[in-house]
Formats: C-alpha cells, structure tokens, sequence
C-alpha cells in the first residue's frame, strides 16, 4: 500500500461563526477523528484566529484546529485582488493545497473563486456564489453578479485539469425538501403536469439596534448589499428547482419587482425602535448615521416571476416575498462582545419562519411550514394533496422533527463529502447526489443577479422594469 496522502486545505473566512462552529471547521475535525489525514495548511481572514478570546467567544472547535495544525494566518484587508492572488501563490508553491473552503463576506468569494478556477484547485464555496459591492444601488455592480458568474463557468471550461467547484445548499440534501421535490416529481413524470405556481413567504425576524448594522459580518450591510444576499440565495434556489423538476411548457421567466424597502425607509419607522426601546438601554435611543451604501441596501422586497411560454403565454406564477424585521425573540440589548467586534453579530433574536405553498395545476398541492427560533431544532411540516382520481393516498402528511440537524445528509456531510472529492477519494453515493456544482447552479443564480438588477435600476431609474429570463 502506498503512503498516505495528506489533504491540504487553504480555508477562506475561518473564524466566522458558520465556519469556525457549526460546520466547515467541525466537519474537519471529524474527518481527522475519523482517520483521514486532513490538515489546513492556512486561514485567510482579516480577523486574527489566534487572537485573544476566541474560545470564549464560542469558537472551540476553531480553537482545537488550530492547535492541532498551527495553520498560516494569511490576513487580506486592504489587498487588492491582483495582490490576494500574488500572496495566495506564494503559499501554494510551498503549501500546494487541494482544496479551497470559501466562507468569507460574499462579496470577496469571486477573488478566490477566480484564483482557484485558473489555477485547478477544487473550490467548496458557500452561497451566494457571487455577489458584487454596492450592488443594491449601483447598476454596473448588480450587473457583475451575473457576468462574474459566467466567467467562472468559462473558465472552468477552458481548464484541462479535473477539479470541482461545489457549493454546499443544505436544502438541495434535505430530507423535507426532498420529499417535496419527489412529489412534484412523481405528478410531473406521470402526467406531466407542470408547476403553476409557488407561493413563498420568508420571516426572518433578525432585530438590529441602528449601530448593529455596521458592525461587520458576513452579512452586514457595509458592503452596500442587504438582506438579499444573507438566506435568500437558499430559497431561490430552492424555487429553481421545484421549478426545473416541473417545468411544463415554461421556457422563461418574466422577473419583476412589486415591493422594496431599503435600510433608510425602515429606519424612519416606529418598528425600527420600538422593540429597542422595550429592551432599554442608550442604543434604543441613539442617533446613528451610516454611510449611504449602508442605508440604500434592501431589508424586506418581494419577487413575482411569471412562467412564459414560447408564444408568450402566461402558464403561472412564482412569488417569493422576504420580510426581514418581523417577529423577534430578542431579549437581550448590544452586547459587548459584539460591540467590539470581536465575532460576528449572530443570532439576537433571529427567526427562521416561512410557508411555501405549490400547485402543479388542478393536480396537487403542497404546503411547506416551518417556525423556529435560529439556534434550536428545527421543525418543518408538509401537507400533500392529490385529486382523487390520480392517488389511492388524496391526502398526506409529514413531520420532519429536528429537521436539519436530523437529515439524512447534513451540511457536514457536504464538506467532508467535497474534501474526499477533492483528493479524488470515493464518496458515498448517498452524498455525491446532494452535492451541489458550479455549472448546476446556473437558474438559481440568474434569479439571484435578476433580482439584484431590478433592486439596483430601481434605485437609479424608478421606471418600472423587468428581467427576462431563460428556463
């Protein structure tokens, strides 16, 4: 048997909380207890990992890698993208990574992205895949999320060497979301029916007090983008592909946009503070003033995308409405850990609500429910009916308790199921068929780069206007 291998891993963002706790960082020291020799070899990020308090702050598990593999802290604040590449070049000629973990701010993901696609290095890179500056209000920026995206595939394509550009969406490997999914299937298969319409309402209850929305994360508001690029790119990506199961005669999509409120609207109403002022404390009351990328960002919008035929014909409609200051449980005023910025602003508060509601024409309908509070297990419901003439079973019902932690495959099955990948190493079938790939994220991400069109024209030209797009 030949010598063991070590997968080196150069990791993007790692001191975020998504990545340093609850997955990339933890899936990674599972595969080192598991007996796969893993190592990562660097963490790039303006933030210090080795700094004061991290463990406190909840970031054991970075804490434990970081004593078992003495990784290089690489730190790229204020580099431009060209010298990112040079320093990241330097690394890899003594390093020689494998694989890359993409979990920084979304709108740096194309520099690296774009350093590992050129170079042949397989790439994990969290949503939305790309996302462009000041994109909520500039024109040029929105476009970029688009045209920065078809460079990648180019690229990719141009490339002679096999690697893998994968984007782990927890919900494309989740079981209630699957279940759903192999319902519309089945109609679609046998009578190939359609989806008609998608009805989606997003609850997301994150309570901010003014200053909390300078405080940098990686979905602040300081990158002159909202609410839109935080979960958003998981549900419309999620609406691509219930749609792309059942598409019927659609071949394109008319994209509009009925609602918007930026960060400076919703500011100036009673529902900004009135939460705050409950709390108590000084930063209730505070006058803050932030930058006008900042308060041009979007904080609630909705989305209507009506299904085209060839002729033009109207075949349905999907609408995907995203209120992000709604019900919150918040309890608790600014804490001081995140007044010193000292990890990312997390929780406080935050709901997951939604209701998703579907109908493949007059055959089935389906209702998706879930309303949770971040942080603790997640319950989703799902109510199936049938006509009668088409189902011995008219009506179903599931409950998936514990429904993301519980899945089948969870998101670090993901990460650890793109490091095998990497290292050309087998991965169970199970996972490789939840796995998520650059090229297959193409409907999604035009959807996302349409909306971000339409929330940047809005800002400069108030004419009404819309996206076409291709199915």
């Amino acid at each position: 048997m030949g010598e063991i291998t070590t997968i080196n891993i150069l990791l993007i963002g790692g001191c975020g909380h998504w990545a340093a706790k609850e997955n990339h960082v933890p899936a990674l020291l599972k595969m080192k207890e598991q007996g796969t020799p893993v190592r990562v070899g660097a963490i790039c990020d303006p933030r210090d990992p080795y700094r004061d308090g991290i463990a406190a702050a909840g970031m054991g598990p970075l804490t434990t890698l970081l004593g078992l593999d003495a990784p290089k802290w690489l730190n790229p604040a204020g580099m431009s993208p060209a010298e990112v590449h040079h320093m990241l070049d330097g690394l890899h000629a003594d390093e020689r990574f494998d694989a890359v973990i993409i979990a920084c701010d979304p709108v740096h993901h194309t520099v690296y992205l774009r350093w590992a696609t050129i170079r042949g290095v397989s790439a994990l890179c969290d949503k939305p895949i790309v996302c462009a500056e000041n994109a909520s209000w500039d024109p040029v920026n929105a476009l970029r999320i688009e045209t920065e995206y078809e460079d990648l595939l180019h690229t990719v394509a141009r490339q002679d060497k096999t690697f893998h550009i994968a984007v782990p969406l927890r919900r494309r490997a989740n079981d209630a979301y699957l279940t759903v999914a192999k319902e519309i299937q089945d109609v679609y298969g046998e009578f190939k029916q359609g989806v008609t319409s998608i009805n989606l309402v997003k609850n997301a209850g994150m309570y901010r007090f003014p200053a909390e929305y300078a405080l940098g994360d990686a979905h602040g508001y300081r990158s002159g983008v909202g609410s839109l690029a935080f979960s958003s790119y998981h549900f419309i990506d999620v609406l691509a592909w219930y749609l792309s199961e059942a598409p019927g005669k659609a071949t394109r999509l008319s994209l509009t946009m009925p609602y918007l409120r930026r960060l400076g609207d919703y500011l100036k109403t009673d529902e900004a503070t009135m939460l705050g002022e409950l709390l108590g404390g000084q930063e209730a009351g505070t006058s803050v003033d932030l930058p006008p990328e900042m308060l041009r960002a979007e904080v609630d919008f909705v989305f209507h995308a009506e299904l085209l035929d060839e002729d033009d014909t109207k075949l349905g409609l999907i609408s995907y409405s995203c209120f992000n200051n709604t019900y919150s449980h918040r309890t608790t005023g600014l804490s001081e850990i995140d007044s010193v910025d000292l990890v990312p602003f997390r929780e406080k508060g935050r709901m997951s609500q939604f209701v998703m509601d579907i109908n493949q024409g007059n055959l089935q309908h389906l209702v998706m429910r879930k309303n949770d509070v971040v942080g603790e297990d997640y319950e989703i419901e799902i109510q199936r009916r049938r006509n009668p003439r088409i189902s011995d079973e008219p009506r179903r019902d599931w409950n998936f308790a514990n429904a993301h932690a519980g899945s089948q495959v969870t998101p670090q099955d993901l990460t650890r199921g793109f490091v095998h990948l990497a290292a050309k190493q087998e991965v169970a079938p199970e996972i490789r068929r939840q796995m998520s790939f650059l090229h297959e994220q193409r409907l999604s991400h035009r959807l996302f780069s349409g909306c971000y069109q339409l929330i940047a024209q809005d800002f400069a030209d108030s004419t009404p206007a819309r996206r076409l797009i291709q199915l």
